[in-house]
């Protein structure tokens, strides 16, 4: 198996850029991603309330899912976890390119903490310890296509940020744990995080590390515990730094307009974990790059909703607006009936495979970043906090707070 990675068009030194991602299984065929794009979230490594036949009926998505090692630890001892091949455990389309991540890119305030040997993992069962022997066992035994080797994440408040033995430490061990997955994973491409948090020394450090070492085939900037700003920094600091011609993914930034500040920051790929969060919440993604419309979503709970037959948004093509009306959908949200959560994935799904679709053909035009400043002003620099804050929660918390707000 080979990943390659080709930069198809730049629009400035360090800006955004449109590319193809590819892994080639030999004789098994290969899978080619445009990017920017994203990584179809997944729990237990299944798309949230959507099934595969529901999948095959939807618009094209990008061929690249996201599955996170936490859901699947549920040994004591992480060693002794026998594991199956993924994509027979999970039901993965086997074309799909598979990024195996230790984290949930959707959790930023973590209780476990790391030791010299380990990567505190807060799983289902309980804190583990996962030393990158035994990730390079999982990846082994689970065969994505590409692995994200482990880290010592810091989720710790300041000073600790920025100054200290604490981020020297972090940048360390997480260098330390790269070198000894990539000398143990057998078949798996392997991603390195850039680590260093709010320190522009550690981040320095870390990636030049990460830029000298041959054997790491991209990377990945997981700060999920810093504001979006913060966040935004320390990805610049360190993208100059490493290697132009490698994939690069951010955890988190799945919000719209995180994602836009993102790929104008020179990321190619994010998750889809918003589109789950627009879902759980009862709403229709109304948000398009261009157009005239000033509304992000679209409220199915509102009473009004109970008389309206026209489609969840007026002009989608998806399977859902094809078929089915706003009072529907309604009625199956006000009745707790599952399909309603899987009509709107479907659509919130196709809205933000929309986006992302945009997003390349304007790069294509070389007015990314006109369209983006356009699209914050005509929704809001808000339209899209607290449902970016809802999809980085643990245990879905977006759910709860439906069933406070609707019961």
């Amino acid at each position: 198996m080979r990943l390659r990675f080709e930069v198809t068009a730049l629009s400035s030194a360090g800006g955004p850029r449109r590319g193809m991602l590819e892994i080639d299984r030999g004789e098994q065929g290969s899978t080619r991603v445009e990017t920017p794009s994203f990584l179809k979230y997944t729990r237990h490594g299944m798309q949230p309330h959507l099934v595969p036949e529901v999948a095959a009926h939807m618009d094209e998505q990008p061929a690249a899912t996201h599955v996170q090692l936490e859901d699947f630890l549920d040994e004591q001892d992480v060693g002794k976890r026998k594991f199956t091949e993924l994509r027979k455990l999970a039901g993965i389309d086997r074309a799909d390119i598979v990024l195996l991540d230790v984290l949930d890119p959707t959790i930023t305030m973590r209780a476990g903490k790391s030791g010299e040997k380990f990567m505190g993992v807060d799983s289902e069962g309980g804190l583990r310890r996962l030393t990158p022997a035994a990730f390079v066992q999982a990846v082994n035994a689970l065969g994505p296509d590409v692995a994200v080797a482990p880290a010592d994440y810091v989720h710790e408040a300041q000073p600790s940020l920025t100054h200290g033995k604490r981020i020297a430490k972090s940048v360390a061990r997480s260098t330390r744990w790269l070198d000894e997955t990539l000398a143990g994973v057998a078949q798996a491409a392997v991603f390195a995080p850039v680590m260093g948090s709010l320190s522009p020394e550690q981040r320095d450090i870390s990636a030049q590390a990460l830029a000298a070492r041959d054997g790491v085939a991209g990377y990945v900037l997981n700060d999920v515990a810093l504001s979006a700003d913060d966040r935004m920094w320390a990805a610049q600091r360190s993208l100059t730094l490493l290697d132009p011609g490698k994939p690069r993914y951010m955890a988190g930034a799945s919000s719209p307009d995180m994602a836009l500040r993102a790929v104008l920051s020179g990321v190619d790929l994010v998750d889809s974990s918003y589109a789950y969060a627009v879902t759980e919440q009862g709403l229709a993604s109304a948000y398009v790059l261009g157009g005239t419309g000033t509304s992000a979503h679209v409220d199915l709970w509102q009473d009004d909703m109970a008389a309206d037959f026209g489609p969840l948004v007026p002009g989608c093509t998806c399977m859902a607006c094809r078929l089915h009306h706003r009072a529907y959908v309604h009625h199956l949200l006000c009745a707790r009936e599952m399909l309603a959560t899987v009509l709107l994935q479907v659509h919130n799904l196709h809205c933000f495979q929309r986006f992302f679709a945009d997003m390349r053909d304007s790069l294509a035009r070389g007015s990314l970043a006109t369209d983006a400043a356009r699209f914050i002003e005509r929704y809001g620099s808000d339209a899209f906090a607290e449902l970016s804050q809802l999809a980085e929660q643990v245990s879905s918390p977006t759910t709860k707070i439906q069933r406070q707000r609707h019961a």
